[in-house]
């Protein structure tokens, strides 16, 4: 058996699709608790993002400091 659909089994699988036509019910959370859940899904994406773009902004100035301290410990040790 071959690996993946055929190219038979794609066409009846979109054919049986487009006549249930899903997503024409497809209406997002309908509960209170559903909506509050998916809404938490947005600021959760959103955190994440904040998050990386001050760890990234961290380690340029982790970067930026050792060079700064490495400078700082040849003249130390060229002094001494």
């Amino acid at each position: 058996m071959a690996k993946g659909w055929t190219a038979e089994r794609r066409a009846a699988q979109a054919a049986r699709m487009r006549a249930r036509k899903p997503w024409e019910r497809s209406t997002g959370p309908r509960t209170d608790a559903g909506k509050a859940r998916s809404r938490g899904n947005a600021v959760g994406k959103g955190c994440w993002q904040r998050l990386d773009a001050e760890l990234a902004e961290v380690e340029a100035l982790m970067r930026e400091w050792e060079v700064v301290l490495a400078a700082l410990a040849r003249g130390w040790w060229s002094a001494g």
